[in-house]
């Protein structure tokens, strides 16, 4: 008895030992609130996402008790501020920053990814975030940024400090985010109040970064590690397109595009993105054909792009698909809108002609498109077989034209010909009438 005690408490030791040499490190993601409005939002993120370490950074220590228990402070500056805000002033903020950049890099060091938050426009958020995303690179981390733009009826100048800070900002990041703050008119109704309007907008940008966040620390069916995130944020300066939806219904896979590519927030969509990261949640019931809508969905964006997929199964969604995309290379400016496809059954699909029988009776090639395309074309022969009969033509007519030329020409000639000839005629003539002199005459003799 005794010894099946030990062999027990023996085979616990090893399995001990097994099990935590395959411990594998944990991914570790800062993310940092710079100035009044960066600290604002990261309070209300903090409140939802779980697994990551969130600061709040400022000069205004007032501003930073505001912070809450999820949030750490992270002072700075005070010297040259004495512990106020720096107002409108980014060369202050700046200059902050710079003065305790040696503290600011002990901020940075061991982390993985870094995420700087900062509402541009104002003198700490755009004067120091510059400083704190060179400060993470130094560090070693990956660097996404997230920027808000201020309101239009906060003042041209304040738009100005806002690009000038962010074109400092572009090189010093591997990818950033650009939200105009003007966007949340498009999500509110006009009485909705202010506070409201900002933990709104707050909120929105929360669900996108949980999603990026939980794909990351979520274990599931296909995973997303640090490796998938490192591959898709290589590289400087690029933008990026960040949304997560959550949505319920029989047709939830089609509603969750619909509302990934129509995020509000941004005023740019997916074109151009060569570096694609989408992650499905869902319950045990996720079918086959809604992984394969979202897919076929999401990798119509670009196939050419490199595309990571990450699914996970939660038991307590219970009929919800929440679905996160973050797409890296975009373009600005919202690419034109192209008509949905139907989506097709995951079937096995045979070649050659019964493919484009299903093809058209899955709408793709409709008859109507068919016969539309087949006039165009009988038109187009039409058109090049009158251009060759016309060019024929004229290339007759050119050459009728020459000869008429040269045989006016020729003609013109041989009436200059018998003119002279007529003259020299007359003048002989003239000759015989004339008298010959005397002295002239010779007889001749017979």
């Amino acid at each position: 008895m005794k010894h099946k005690k030990i062999a027990r408490l023996a085979a616990r030791q090893v399995k001990r030992r097994v099990d935590t040499s395959f411990d594998i490190p944990r991914t570790k993601v800062r993310v940092i609130g710079i100035g009044g409005g960066g600290g604002n939002i990261v309070a209300e993120i903090a409140s939802r996402v779980s697994r990551v370490d969130f600061f709040a950074a400022n000069t205004d220590t007032q501003d930073l008790k505001k912070a809450g228990a999820k949030v750490r402070a992270f002072p700075f500056g005070q010297k040259l501020t004495r512990g106020l805000g720096c107002g409108m002033d980014a060369g202050l903020g700046e200059l902050a920053a710079r003065s305790e950049k040696d503290r600011m890099k002990k901020l940075f060091e061991g982390q993985d990814v870094s995420i700087i938050i900062a509402s541009l426009g104002g003198g700490t958020g755009s004067g120091a975030a510059p400083v704190f995303a060179q400060a993470a690179r130094e560090a070693k981390s990956l660097v996404l940024g997230i920027f808000t733009l201020p309101f239009e009826f906060e003042g041209k100048k304040r738009k100005e400090i806002a690009h000038s800070s962010l074109e400092k900002i572009r090189p010093l990041v591997n990818a950033y985010t650009i939200i105009p703050n003007e966007r949340i008119f498009k999500t509110i109704e006009k009485t909705t109040p202010f506070p409201q309007a900002l933990s709104i907008l707050n909120r929105k940008l929360a669900d996108s970064l949980e999603g990026l966040i939980d794909a990351l620390y979520s274990p599931g069916l296909i995973n997303i590690d640090f490796a998938d995130v490192r591959s898709v944020l290589e590289g400087r300066g690029r933008l990026a397109y960040a949304s997560a939806v959550a949505v319920t219904g029989p047709d939830r896979a089609k509603g969750a595009l619909n509302a990934l590519f129509a995020n509000s927030l941004h005023e740019y969509g997916v074109h151009g993105a060569d570096r694609i990261l989408f992650h499905l949640a869902a319950d045990k019931n996720l079918k086959m054909q809604e992984v394969a809508d979202v897919s076929r969905g999401i990798f119509s964006l670009n196939p050419k792009a490199r595309i990571i997929l990450g699914i996970t199964l939660r038991p307590e969604f219970k009929d919800k698909l929440k679905v996160m995309l973050f797409a890296v290379g975009c373009t600005e400016g919202r690419e034109p809108e192209v008509k949905k496809e139907k989506a097709l059954s995951l079937r096995e699909i045979p070649s050659g002609f019964a493919r484009s029988r299903i093809a058209r009776r899955s709408g793709r090639e409709p008859k109507q498109k068919l016969r539309i395309a087949q006039k165009k074309a009988r038109l187009r022969r039409a058109t090049a077989g009158q251009a060759k009969r016309v060019k024929k033509v004229l290339v007759i007519k050119h050459q009728e034209k020459k000869e008429e030329i040269a045989e006016r020409t020729r003609k013109t000639a041989l009436d200059l010909k018998q003119e002279l000839d007529g003259k020299l005629q007359e003048i002989q003539e003239e000759e015989k009438k004339w008298d010959i002199p005397a002295f002239l005459r010779v007889k001749i003799k017979r």
